[in-house]
């Protein structure tokens, strides 16, 4: 996936959640096990939707 294509998805997950739009939310999540499981060599997507919920330590 491209890194345009992968910032956007990622930016549309984001947006989901911060509407509070959870059915979109999980649409994109599904979509994103889906591209992992077609995409085995490709970066995964999915811990990064997972790392967007948990805090940054400083």
């Amino acid at each position: 996936m491209p890194n345009q294509t992968r910032t956007a998805f990622l930016a549309e997950y984001r947006k989901a959640r911060h509407d509070g739009d959870f059915d979109r939310a999980l649409e994109i999540a599904f979509a994103a096990m889906d591209h992992d499981q077609d995409h085995p060599d490709d970066m995964p997507l999915m811990p990064e939707l997972r790392g967007m919920h948990y805090l940054a330590a400083a």
